[in-house]
């Protein structure tokens, strides 16, 4: 089978900035397909560019011809689909559960063979940049800074812990500093850099910002797919929960605004600012378990 190349995307970002929503969102469109993180990041490590090339293409084929002739493809599902979001509220213990139970999506939405085919994986894809852009066309995710770090406390990943193992297994230099580094919350504030550094130099034009995505009801997609520009979801953006439910959110907030972060080449210190003095409801039981960030 033959397609134009442009047809599949790969789609990247900040653990917890929205990427598995994005999925979600896209998956609604006719004749798109979004799979989350369908591919174990460690049986692309140490590849050459010419070979993770030809390793993706080979996947994104085989996915294809898997969705036209029965009708499924591999993604980290729900029942069969892309949930909204992978994990769970918080529990009484402050753990947030995940909400997948499996690695087969069903596609019921494509009719045509061209249909466009989005790929994401995070810290992998974001590491990988420099070998991806040239051959791919390239997307990122990105959500306001305070709001990623705080996500990313409760995630029970291993970013929690301040690791980044996939992209880590990529960029050596990048594996020294965290390996090096005993303070976890400055271990973050690495990968923080890391990820924002790697948008900023090779997807310049190219990224969407979590909070658009609420803002449009989704159609901050349009980037990615035209016919998203007619979304209109009951989005709620769940910037705020870390701020109403983490003690240490303040002083996170401040060792934040005072680095030299390439984070701010995206977003406004006033930005993080207006975290902390907004003021909405508290956040409660109208967030179900497969909210959106």
């Amino acid at each position: 089978m033959t397609t134009d190349a442009a047809q599949d995307i790969l789609i990247t970002g900040l653990p917890r900035s929205g990427t598995t929503l994005t999925c979600h969102l896209l998956n609604k469109l006719a004749n798109c397909v979004a799979l989350h993180e369908p591919i174990d990041p460690a049986t692309l490590a140490g590849l050459p560019p010419e070979a993770l090339g030809a390793a993706l293409r080979q996947f994104c084929a085989a996915q294809r011809d898997q969705v036209l002739t029965r009708g499924t493809a591999t993604s980290k599902a729900w029942h069969g689909r892309v949930p909204s979001n992978p994990m769970a509220d918080a529990d009484a213990q402050g753990r947030r559960k995940r909400v997948l139970n499996g690695m087969e999506l069903i596609v019921r939405n494509v009719d045509r063979a061209d249909f466009r085919l989005f790929v994401k994986q995070n810290a992998f894809f974001t590491a990988a940049l420099p070998m991806l852009t040239p051959s791919f066309r390239c997307f990122g995710i990105l959500r306001n800074p305070l709001a990623v770090l705080l996500s990313w406390r409760t995630a029970q990943m291993p970013v929690t812990e301040g690791r980044l193992p996939a992209a880590e297994w990529v960029d050596a230099g990048l594996a020294a500093a965290v390996a090096a580094e005993p303070d976890l919350l400055q271990r973050q504030f690495l990968l923080l850099d890391f990820c924002f550094a790697q948008y900023r130099r090779f997807l310049p034009g190219r990224t969407i910002r979590y909070e658009e995505i609420i803002r449009t009801g989704g159609a901050a997609l349009a980037v990615l797919a035209p016919a998203a520009a007619q979304l209109s979801e009951p989005l709620q953006s769940r910037n705020l929960l870390g701020l109403r439910t983490d003690p240490a959110a303040r002083d996170i907030a401040a060792r934040l605004l005072e680095r030299d972060s390439p984070c701010w080449s995206f977003y406004d210190r006033a930005e993080v600012e207006a975290l902390l003095t907004a003021d909405q409801p508290p956040i409660g039981s109208q967030y179900p378990a497969s909210s959106q960030s």
